[in-house]
């Protein structure tokens, strides 16, 4: 079972929107209003594990094999995909999987392979659980993303949902969070976290070894990051288009990562748009 969301214009331009970590289907819903004024039609889904789409073993490659499935469910055949955040490397695998029908990527800070980008902190908590995934114990690396999102989250859906947004950004500076709609990220974030089957796989699927290489990627592809972006820093971005033959970075400056994601739609979805 795939769940999906639909917004925007039913009769405009399709965008895939391939919704962050941990997050689902309503995400996309940030996006409906600008999406109807452009003639946009937003389809989203949520990935296998979050809400009550059936969880499937970690990879990127699986994910585009369910958004063709999705496109082909809705009677859609050309499309653009967006990438937020962790949805960033299925947008890529997507792109790779079908480039006759995917006629345009985007991601917005999208996160890249980030142990091969920067050198990572060997302090971090993902650390050992990758490597029980880099040896082959896939079980065990979910296992320990599952307790991880126990102990993050489980204390944050206890709340009501000003409380719950309020704590899930604390520490965020306020200019990075002009686009916030709280009843919109509670509800996703509700619906989203029933398990944390989702928030694993995705830890497993890009934070691990990639199945999908970017340098396959072969259809126009835009890049945008936030210059001050904390959690997924530029050089994610610069990376990929290093890689991608026909990128364009955009580096946004003095933004961070939820403005890079949500406070651009119009301009995301317009450039996407003149592909399709």
């Amino acid at each position: 079972m795939i769940e999906t969301w639909e917004g925007g214009d039913p009769a405009g331009v399709p965008v895939v929107f391939q919704h962050g970590t941990p997050a689902g289907r309503l995400q996309a819903s940030l996006g409906d209003a600008a999406a109807k004024r452009l003639g946009v039609r937003l389809i989203s889904f949520s990935r296998p594990g979050y809400g009550r789409s059936t969880n499937t073993p970690p990879s990127l490659a699986s994910v585009a094999q369910d958004t063709l499935r999705v496109a082909d469910e809705l009677g859609v055949d050309e499309f653009a995909v967006l990438g937020a955040s962790g949805g960033g490397p299925y947008a890529i695998a997507t792109g790779i999987a079908d480039p006759r029908r995917v006629k345009a990527v985007g991601l917005a800070g999208g996160t890249g392979p980030w142990r091969l980008i920067e050198p990572p902190d060997l302090a971090d908590s993902d650390l050992p659980l990758l490597a029980l995934a880099d040896a082959g114990d896939v079980a065990g690396a979910l296992d320990g993303f599952r307790r991880q999102g126990v102990q993050d989250f489980d204390g944050l859906l206890t709340l009501d949902d000003e409380a719950m947004v309020t704590a899930y950004f604390k520490g965020a500076p306020k200019k990075d969070l002009g686009w916030l709609d709280v009843g919109v990220w509670a509800a996703d974030a509700r619906e989203a976290l029933a398990s944390y089957d989702g928030y694993a796989r995705d830890n497993v699927a890009w934070g691990g070894a990639w199945d999908v290489d970017p340098a396959d990627l072969r259809v126009p592809t835009w890049l945008w990051y936030g210059e001050i972006d904390r959690l997924v820093p530029a050089s994610h971005g610069r990376w990929l288009a290093d890689r991608i033959r026909q990128s364009t970075l955009i580096v946004r400056p003095g933004e961070g990562h939820g403005t890079t994601i949500f406070g651009h739609w119009e301009d995301m979805l317009t450039t996407l748009v003149t592909i399709v």
